[in-house]
């Protein structure tokens, strides 16, 4: 993934943490926050989920996410990425 996708996500956690004055262990996102965070579709959001074991609750049928979870895989995929070159 190019520097710059993710700098736009990293701009994009730090004005939630901003907009909701709460650290990233306690804001909450919901499937559809994820994937325009991620800029993802729904089926890769699945496959995330799946295949590379991002964390996430379900909640009457909904899909929930912690941002921190969100921001350890996608630390461990940018590991694995800088691995692989």
């Amino acid at each position: 993934m190019p520097a710059e996708y993710y700098e736009s996500i990293k701009e994009f956690v730090a004005q939630l943490v901003a907009q909701h004055h709460r650290p990233a262990t306690e804001i909450v996102l919901d499937d559809v926050d994820l994937r325009n965070m991620l800029k993802i579709s729904r089926r890769t959001a699945l496959n995330y989920r799946q295949q590379w074991g991002l964390k996430f609750y379900k909640i009457e049928n909904k899909i929930y996410y912690f941002l921190s979870d969100v921001l350890s895989f996608i630390k461990a995929d940018r590991n694995r990425n800088d691995q692989a070159e």
